[in-house]
């Protein structure tokens, strides 16, 4: 089997089985596709950060590599999330308050885990050469989008929110640690990655952010120009006559029969 073959069998096949499988999980409501929905995805999760090995001469494989790498602190950051979320002030599935400290330490630990990452020991290595392409874009943009949507988060939580100070204030921390985080990156060399290299990819995430930004805002914008357009265009809608008085003798009649009541005079 040739390498093309290889990375179509071993990688981009089970890579297409995680959302396909997500799909069948999400929307079927008998039990069997669920399962089977669920088994797609996680197989082809697995299949996916294996890849390495099976086909380690397919530059592809070098996803694989980075999704085994942060699929521990990923996995502490969003069981952090949840049990702050659902340890704090929701109306319904409300867990112990105890479990805010649990939170707490699990977002705190996924977040040192990353920045070893970074600047420690446990920087992706792809095949014992160099480090992995993909992480250096996925650190800063992780970073960026953390500090973004914190800060958005932050504001719409006291304009919109009513008594969610605390959750504001929570937000603002992440907002300000992500941003140390960013000026680190941008100052301090790692073991394995430069204050210069952070740099090119930190600026690209950015330049890339800005154009989705754009491409989202002017596509909503041409969406509700069309809707204007149209709506101007086939003008005010003709207005219904008034009911005669046999219509609302038949009406009043209709709706006697219906409650029982007796017809007015």
């Amino acid at each position: 089997m040739d390498e093309m073959m290889n990375a179509i069998v071993f990688f981009w096949f089970p890579l297409s089985l995680i959302p396909l499988g997500a799909w069948f999980s999400l929307s079927s409501k008998t039990n069997l596709r669920t399962n089977f929905g669920r088994f797609a995805a996680v197989l082809g999760f697995i299949l996916v950060c294996i890849s390495p090995w099976t086909v380690p001469t397919s530059p592809s494989s070098s996803i694989g590599h980075l999704l085994g790498f942060i699929i521990g602190p990923s996995s502490l950051l969003l069981i952090g999330i949840y049990l702050l979320i659902f340890s704090g002030n929701v109306p319904v599935g409300k867990l112990p308050s105890s479990d805010r400290k649990l939170g707490t330490f699990c977002m705190a630990l996924g977040s040192l885990w990353f920045c070893l990452m970074q600047w420690g020991e446990f920087t992706p290595i792809y095949d014992g050469r160099e480090v992995n392409r993909f992480w250096l874009i996925f650190f800063p943009t992780f970073i960026l989008m953390i500090c973004c949507l914190s800060s958005v988060l932050s504001i719409s939580m006291l304009i919109i929110g009513e008594e969610r100070q605390t959750e504001s204030m929570v937000m603002r921390m992440v907002s300000i640690v992500s941003i140390i985080l960013i000026i680190c990156g941008l100052t301090i060399d790692g073991k394995n990655i430069s204050s210069e290299t952070f740099t090119t990819y930190f600026w690209l995430s950015v330049s890339d952010l800005f154009g989705i930004l754009v491409g989202v805002s002017l596509s909503i914008f041409i969406f509700g120009f069309v809707i204007y357009v149209y709506e101007r265009s086939i003008g005010e809608p003709n207005s219904v006559p008034p009911p005669t008085p046999e219509e609302l003798s038949q009406a009043s009649q209709k709706i006697a029969a219906n409650i029982g009541g007796a017809e007015s005079e």
